[in-house]
């Protein structure tokens, strides 16, 4: 999967989290977690990959489980990307996920 900003209208941050009005007409209120995720995001695609290397390096990984094919970190990030994209704060790319799995394999 890969992910890219939306347009919005304004964005207020205080203390690590975000308010948001995006184009929809809505506000979204974002956890520190999500307001990160969503403030490396940009005009380009980014891999959920990618962001969630760059999320476990701010706040540690959520599946420490020691099987290094324990994917946690990287599950997590792609359901909170759909989560913003449900607010109409990211564009999805899901059909990258079937690309990034047989690149890799």
């Amino acid at each position: 999967m890969r992910a890219r900003r939306l347009e919005i209208v304004d964005e207020y941050v205080e203390d690590g989290r975000a308010a948001v009005y995006t184009s929809a007409g809505m506000v979204v209120l974002l956890s520190a977690l999500a307001t990160t995720a969503w403030g490396l995001l940009g005009e380009d695609w980014v891999t959920s990959s990618q962001l969630a290397e760059r999320l476990v390096h701010e706040f540690g990984d959520p599946g420490d489980s020691g099987d290094p094919e324990d994917r946690a970190a990287e599950r997590l990030t792609e359901e909170a990307l759909r989560s913003l994209a449900e607010m109409s704060l990211v564009e999805l790319d899901e059909d990258q996920a079937t690309t990034e799995r047989a690149t890799a394999e």
